[in-house]
């Protein structure tokens, strides 16, 4: 606390808490003015307020105070008029909230980066309040699935009725595990339904708060995976037929050009044995189309891999 004349702005007293708080002895704060405690930059601020104050009203403000060793810190000041030993004068009470001014400040400075990233980013940010079930979502849900904003009430809901019938199950299970566990970061992939009724494969991170081990704020990102999903399961099934195609060169096809290499062998070659070579031209011509048919079947399977 302090006492300092109105016209001069000189400190008149000072208590002990202000002498330990800035470094100053009292003989030291009697030969100082308000300015002494504060930046440069911030002392005209300093006089208009100053001017702006009537002689009998009482203030509350923050402001940035200056230490002896030149360290800042914020402070709310408590004003009001006095008189002392005959000089008109302000008593003030100042309580230290660095602390605080400077944890609001990074929150403020978070929000706005949440809010920047939300607006840059095509995902789907959702800001969800767990003991309301009241969510917040960015243009990422319109943008992604071309739903237009439901009704604020019931939104969780709504994202519910909106999974694939064949995730729903298991997705509402593992979330109310997460939740039932304290686990603080839940992840999932499932199919959500877009507007025109089709699905899109999405994967779903979030990162949970929690006040006395109870579940408060869930703050989540959905992120469109389909034409990767989709990418991965047409490469699957392609490796699946060159797997199938492989199979059949070495067993299916075998069978014919074996059959046709052994036929071959058993020829007449001096054409004595005419009905031999009749009967080895027949089921030459049997494994020839043996051997035609595989090759159509590995040619449709080559083009499906197209």
């Amino acid at each position: 606390m302090w006492i300092y004349e109105k016209k001069t702005l000189r400190f008149l007293s000072v208590n002990q808490a202000a002498v330990e708080k800035y470094g100053f002895s009292k003989s030291e704060f009697a030969q100082l003015t308000l300015a002494d405690i504060r930046e440069p930059e911030e002392v005209p601020q300093l006089m208009e307020n100053i001017k702006e104050r009537g002689d009998n009203i009482s203030y509350r403000g923050i402001w940035q105070h200056r230490k002896k060793d030149g360290t800042t810190f914020f402070v709310e000041l408590y004003a009001h008029a006095a008189v002392y030993y005959g000089k008109k004068a302000r008593f003030i009470m100042a309580k230290d909230v660095d602390e605080q001014v400077k944890a609001a400040r990074e929150a403020h400075q978070q929000g706005i980066r949440y809010q920047l990233l939300a607006q840059a980013i095509n995902d789907a940010v959702y800001d969800r309040n767990l003991l309301t079930n009241e969510v917040s979502w960015n243009h990422g849900m319109a943008n992604l699935f071309r739903h237009a904003p439901p009704a604020e009430d019931g939104i969780f809901e709504w994202w519910k009725s909106n999974l694939h019938p064949d995730d729903r199950e298991q997705i509402i299970s593992s979330l109310d595990k997460c939740l039932a566990t304290g686990s603080h970061h839940w992840s999932a992939e499932y199919r959500f339904q877009c507007a025109d009724g089709s699905y899109k494969y999405v994967v779903d991170r979030s990162y949970i708060i929690y006040e006395k081990n109870i579940p408060v704020r869930m703050i989540g990102i959905m992120q469109d995976m389909d034409k990767h999903v989709k990418q991965a399961m047409k490469l699957e099934e392609q490796n699946k037929t060159l797997r199938e195609i492989a199979w059949i060169n070495s067993h299916e096809i075998r069978r014919p050009v074996v059959s046709i290499l052994s036929i071959t062998g058993m020829f007449d070659k001096s054409n004595k044995d005419i009905h031999l070579n009749s009967r080895l031209m027949d089921w030459l011509y049997q494994s020839t189309q043996q051997l035609d048919d595989i090759i159509h079947k590995i040619e449709d399977k080559a083009k499906d891999i197209q």
